[in-house]
């Protein structure tokens, strides 16, 4: 079985599939790249069990097969190359499902060894629901949501992004219990009744490294809880997260009637100044009706910082705080010019929201705050 092709090509494939393949794969059966050749396509597809990956190239040949390589060994190799044009040339060991790859170069010849055993097979699906958004569209909304998710494994559902999938709109939800993004956009869908599903983070962020331009194409399994994300010579199929999601609705507040307008660019740096200062990472912002004072101090070290800010408030002084990270990462994922905050009491959640919005993109980020000492 041989195959001809050019490093960097080759390569380009290879990275997209095993990001499938977590850092330290505990199971041996997930370690492997596993390749098909027919004829001038060449198939790579790898998987932990709960994600896989499935690439598609073109190459030079006449021949079929499949082989499968260890996924470490084949990156190593192709990370110390340069691009040049590559054969390969796969033998089987007789009576053996072991082989070798024997790979030349302009200037050498490699050896790795292969196996011959037939690849994870991949579960029957049936979507019953699908959309197509851009990748531009895809990609903000991944990166507007999945900061926001949280990273504790007693709690699964929150681990992920719920999207709730509507006759022409698409809500996207993530919250770690201290914070919360609702990210909500007009889109393609056609459903008879609304879908729920959550995408574990993980997904999401190793979609955001495959996806560049074009088309991506959403296809839901609601019977055996999968997801497939495709575009162009690319597939990626997971698992979706089935623990329910919490009512995140009931945590949105109804009624924060105050209303703070200020430039998202300078809350932005002076959050970032003044919460260094801190020494438990809060920050204190007293609110008037023409300025915004943001303090914090560390006793300890007899460090302190203020800042004042011009912004337009309408109601009376408030004192409010806040774990500081929480409110930096949430303005640095708002894109506008002015950042509107609602608030009611210095116990009650918080909304942050672009003032002007665009595109039909509503998107609100809630932050609860903490209790300050006086």
């Amino acid at each position: 079985m041989k195959f001809s092709t050019s490093i960097r090509h080759f390569q380009d494939a290879v990275n997209k599939a095993v990001q499938a393949i977590p850092a330290k794969a505990l199971d041996p059966r997930y370690e492997n790249l596993h390749l098909t050749l027919d004829n001038k396509l060449l198939t790579l597809y790898a998987t932990d069990g709960e994600m896989s990956i499935t690439a598609t190239t073109d190459v030079e040949s006449s021949d079929q097969g499949n082989f499968g390589l260890k996924a470490k060994t084949i990156l190593d190799f192709l990370r110390s190359m340069y691009d040049t044009g590559v054969n390969f040339d796969v033998d089987r060991q007789q009576l053996s499902d072991q082989g070798v790859v024997n790979i030349s170069t302009d200037k050498g010849r490699y050896k790795i060894p292969c196996t011959f055993e037939s690849k994870a097979e991949k579960q029957e699906k049936s979507f019953d629901v699908e959309l197509t958004l851009s990748s531009e569209e895809l990609l903000d909304l991944v990166h507007k949501t999945t900061f926001a998710c949280s990273t504790d494994d007693m709690r699964p559902s929150m681990m992920g992004v719920l999207l709730e999938i509507e006759d022409g709109s698409l809500s996207a939800v993530s919250t770690d219990g201290h914070r919360l993004v609702r990210y909500r956009k007009p889109c393609s869908a056609s459903v008879t009744e609304k879908q729920k599903i959550v995408v574990p983070s993980r997904v999401l962020s190793v979609l955001q490294k495959l996806v560049s331009d074009g088309e991506v194409t959403l296809s839901i399994d609601t019977a055996n809880k999968s997801i497939r994300f495709s575009t162009g010579g690319l597939v990626l199929d997971a698992a979706l997260i089935v623990e329910q999601y919490p009512n995140y609705e009931a945590v949105i507040p109804l009624e924060n009637e105050k209303k703070l307008s200020v430039e998202r660019l300078l809350f932005y740096d002076s959050v970032k100044r003044v919460g260094r200062f801190s020494s438990i990472g809060d920050i204190r912002l007293t609110i008037n009706p023409s300025s915004l004072r943001l303090s914090a101090e560390n006793i300890n070290e007899g460090e302190s910082a203020n800042e004042e800010l011009p912004c337009t408030y309408g109601g009376e002084e408030m004192s409010i705080g806040f774990n500081a990270k929480f409110i930096e990462v949430a303005l640095a994922h708002i894109d506008d010019e002015s950042v509107l905050m609602e608030l009611s009491t210095p116990t009650t959640a918080v909304i942050l929201k672009p003032e002007k919005g665009k595109n039909d993109i509503d998107m609100i980020v809630l932050v609860m705050p903490v209790r300050m000492n006086n």
